[in-house]
């Protein structure tokens, strides 16, 4: 059995995502979209903070640490085509006078090299540049010294606090004398220093609370995927069982849903977190200074190929991946189910081998895939690199220019750094869609498969409409693939509390009888009625209430006895020591330290064949069913235990309509019936005697089977 989800549809194309999953991931996140709406804004709320800061840095740099600039003299301005536009932006730099502003070398990147150069010699703009010093503080030595610089010119004052050096002056300063002359800078720069840190501690708040809710979204989520698929599978017809493997199922309620709460949690919302940052990053870039967000902007053609290639050469190794590990998983669980075998026969050796040569495989598929990322990661890196060097370069030659300033600079390589960020992670992103959507898909798959009926968690166990009995097959046809015929017309009836046996070669299509009847199977010609009603008109949980199945494999869970018996009923202390006792279970729950406490090992491994199927026996006598039927009840167990099985059998079948299965003809010479069925036809019907008769089919086997015992 393979058990690998992996094995599934290894072959076909893997999309990076897909529409429906996506609608079965937000169907269930939705139901708790308050968390899904908070989330969200406060991904609004880290975004805005991680775009401020480097925006903040700039203008500590350009407002408070290169306070260089110009002085405008508005009085020599005169207005050209363009109107006022460039009065308004003289008026954006700090008042002097009233026709006089100081404009930091920041704004200078509103005005082309001409126009600059035209307002200089027009005398708009002063010819030498000048840093503004604001309320220094002036005591002793710096205090004459400034006086001094005042009566020379090299320094001009406005007012009582707003002093203009020119660049060339305070090179003549000590570091102690700037430390006093910008001490109300120091004091500005340490304010936004403390509202950045308020920025970054409002984003670790944001983003634990954002983490939280983000993550009892996905788990609340993932919940109700869990119990709504659980839920579905119990529901589904026994033929689903009978082409998906056990081990896959699992995998699917489990390892697949994981996979979507990691895609979930570490993509979806992360991804948008990402989309927002990057957009806002362009934008802020494009607002601030175009120049330099062009030169950005000639890596963005590169990202989106690369990102492109990489895209679809790590679909191609992701699935080779998938095929290899699923041929590696498949032929492990194969070897280690079939040990015995192998060790019988001596054929370790070639098993190795062939382990070896397909987990090589496996290698040399992980290997491939590693050398495209190898390829990708550093590409990705090389742009980012490219693209800080370029703006290095040119925005130099911008503030060399005085078109560019220092901490637009900064904030440029800043935000870089922050855009290049979510790249790189597209790797991991990439595999985790891949694997989300494969997963998801095969989900889908099941959810849709039909269910025989909807479970209600509140519903009792009905037993107002209880069946009288009554049996009639009328001219079945059925087969479990297309055209091959299992079944073929298959007649016969049984009266309310008769014992009809069935009997025939392997294969002959006893134990499918059976299964129709349960409705594990529907037939596809034919009629079955249960008391005049047609089988399929009957309520699913109607006939699950009333017909039980003992098979010769009898299945016990890892629970006690007591459950293991009552499967859920109420638990009735009188009841159970009668069912015990006529299904001779007692004689062996004596014995056991916790009696009908005592836990059942995994499939009931602890207890012998015939102890499970006494336990099995009881178990039905408990449910008490109106049809009972048996499948091999007496098979590979010894003569003492079968003697029990006897005398329990007459207990289960009293008072009900029953149907055995059988093939020692020993057990069931007191059925009222027995129908002998050969090649998916009714051959013989009649009782014990009148079948012994015939001297046909029941003849030669009854004959065949005691010559045997004898």
């Amino acid at each position: 059995m393979q058990v690998d989800y992996y094995q599934e549809d290894s072959g076909r194309d893997e999309k990076l995502y897909s529409r429906d999953v996506l609608r079965l991931i937000f169907g269930y996140v939705f139901v708790y979209r308050k968390y899904l709406i908070t989330a969200l804004l406060f991904v609004l709320l880290i975004t805005g903070a991680n775009l401020s800061v480097p925006y903040l840095l700039k203008v500590i740099i350009d407002r408070y640490i290169f306070k260089q600039g110009y002085i405008v003299h508005l009085s020599a301005y005169v207005p050209d085509d363009r109107g006022s536009f460039d009065e308004r932006q003289f008026r954006r730099g700090v008042y002097l006078t009233d026709s006089t502003y100081f404009l930091f070398q920041s704004r200078l990147k509103y005005f082309s090299g001409e126009k600059k150069e035209e307002l200089k010699n027009s005398g708009v703009f002063s010819k030498d540049m000048y840093t503004l010093i604001e309320s220094p503080v002036l005591e002793g030595e710096l205090k004459e010294k400034i006086k001094s610089y005042i009566m020379s010119g090299d320094i001009l004052l406005f007012g009582d606090s707003l002093y203009l050096f020119n660049t060339s002056v305070m090179g003549r300063f000590k570091l102690a004398e700037i430390y006093h002359l910008r001490s109300k800078d120091f004091v500005n720069i340490v304010q936004y220093i403390f509202f950045i840190i308020g920025i970054l501690l409002v984003q670790f708040g944001s983003s634990y609370i954002q983490i939280i809710f983000l993550m009892k979204l996905s788990q609340l989520a993932m919940k109700d995927l869990r119990k709504d698929l659980f839920s579905h599978i119990l529901t589904l017809e026994v033929s689903y069982y009978d082409k998906n493997p056990i081990g896959k199922l699992v995998s699917r309620v489990t390892n697949d849903i994981e996979t979507l709460n990691e895609f979930f949690s570490s993509v979806v919302i992360t991804l948008f977190q990402d989309i927002l940052m990057m957009l806002g990053i362009a934008l802020v870039m494009f607002f601030t200074d175009l120049y330099l967000a062009l030169i950005v902007a000639v890596s963005y053609p590169f990202v989106v190929l690369f990102t492109i290639i990489f895209r679809v050469q790590v679909r191609n190794a992701y699935r080779s991946i998938r095929t290899k590990i699923a041929e590696l998983n498949s032929f492990l669980n194969e070897t280690i189910t079939g040990i015995r075998i192998i060790q019988i026969f001596i054929r370790e050796a070639s098993n190795l081998k062939k382990y070896i040569k397909m987990n090589t495989a496996v290698y040399r598929a992980q290997l491939k895939q590693l050398y495209i990322y190898s390829v990708f990661r550093p590409l990705i890196s090389f742009l980012r690199w490219f693209s800080i060097a370029a703006v290095i370069y040119f925005g130099a030659r911008g503030i060399s220019q005085n078109r560019i300033s220092f901490g637009l600079l900064v904030m440029f390589i800043a935000y870089i750094e922050r855009f290049f960020a979510p790249v790189r992670d597209l790797s991991e992103k990439f595999d985790i869609m891949q694997s989300a959507t494969a997963a998801g898909e095969k989900l889908i798959s099941i959810l849709k498969a039909d269910a025989v009926k909807e479970i209600d968690e509140d519903e009792p166990v009905n037993r107002s409409h209880r069946f009288r009995g009554e049996i009639i097959f009328d001219d079945v046809w059925f087969s479990y693939k297309p055209e091959e015929w299992i079944l073929k017309g298959i007649s016969f009836s049984m009266k309310p509390g008769e014992t009809v046996a069935i009997v025939g070669e392997t294969g002959a299509g006893k134990t499918t009888i059976i299964s129709i009847l349960s409705r594990f199977y529907r037939i596809q010609r034919g009629s079955i009625l249960i008391d005049g009603t047609n089988i399929n008109d009957i309520p699913y949980s109607v006939i699950r209430q009333n017909i039980v199945s003992v098979m010769q494999d009898v299945f016990l869970f890892s629970r006690n006895i007591r459950e293991n018996v009552t499967l859920g009923l109420p638990y009735n202390g009188r009841m159970f020591k009668t069912v015990s006792r006529a299904t001779h279970i007692d004689r062996f729950i004596e014995k056991l330290p916790e009696g009908e406490m005592e836990p059942v090992m995994e499939r009931g491994a602890t207890f012998s064949a015939g102890e499970r199927q006494l336990l099995s026996f009881a178990r039905a006598l408990y449910f008490n069913p109106s049809i009972l039927m048996l499948d091999e009840a007496t098979s590979s167990i010894d003569t003492e235990t079968e003697k029990l099985i006897q005398d329990a059998i007459i207990h289960l079948t009293e008072g009900r309509t029953s149907i055995i299965i059988a093939h020692r003809l020993s057990t069931i010479k007191n059925a009222d019936k027995i129908i002998v069925i050969d090649r998916g036809k009714v051959v013989e019907q009649g009782s014990h005697r009148v079948l012994l008769a015939k001297e046909g089919i029941y003849h030669k086997l009854y004959t065949l089977q005691f010559n045997d015992l004898g």
